[in-house]
């Protein structure tokens, strides 16, 4: 017979803003992926938001081990970081990316990629892949490529 011992529930995640000086939100999130390694730390994710300059948001089980994590690092700006609700944290860490609709016969523009500023007529869509078909309007001959959805945006409406 094995006896083990009591296991303890882990203690929910809570998300914490903490503030850093502008431009320095990678090098401060490598800075404490480190510490918590080291330290060995209840650090369970860290997050640096492209869109927020200043921020890094951190997931911890202890708030004590933020203090731990954050104590003496030279670019936090403020010392009491900030908690906040696990939902805004989910939109920071994942952006939404809105994919334009388009469909058969349109006339798109490529805006990234290797045929970015061209302009095309719509082959196929293929919405489970995330692809479209195109014909490139500016070639000197016939020339069918297929890009992701995310790279064109529709030129004119559909009449």
């Amino acid at each position: 017979m094995v006896v083990s011992g009591e296991e303890r529930p882990a203690k929910p995640s809570r998300f914490y803003a903490v503030y850093v000086t502008g431009g320095t939100e990678a090098r401060v999130a490598l800075m404490m992926k480190q510490r918590t390694e080291a330290l060995g730390l209840d650090v369970r994710s860290i997050i640096v938001p492209p869109e927020l300059r200043g921020v890094v948001v951190v997931e911890v089980g202890d708030p004590g081990d933020l203090y731990d994590l954050i104590r003496g690092l030279r670019d936090v700006k403020r010392r009491r970081p900030v908690l906040i609700k696990k939902e805004e944290a989910v939109k920071l860490a994942a952006p939404v990316v809105e994919i334009p609709t388009v469909e058969k016969g349109q006339i798109v523009e490529i805006i990234s990629g290797p045929f970015r500023g061209m302009r095309g007529r719509v082959v196929e869509v293929y919405e489970q892949r995330g692809e479209v078909d195109l014909v490139l309007l500016e070639s000197d001959f016939r020339m069918i490529v297929t890009v992701p959805l995310e790279q064109v945006r529709p030129a004119e409406e559909r009449h």
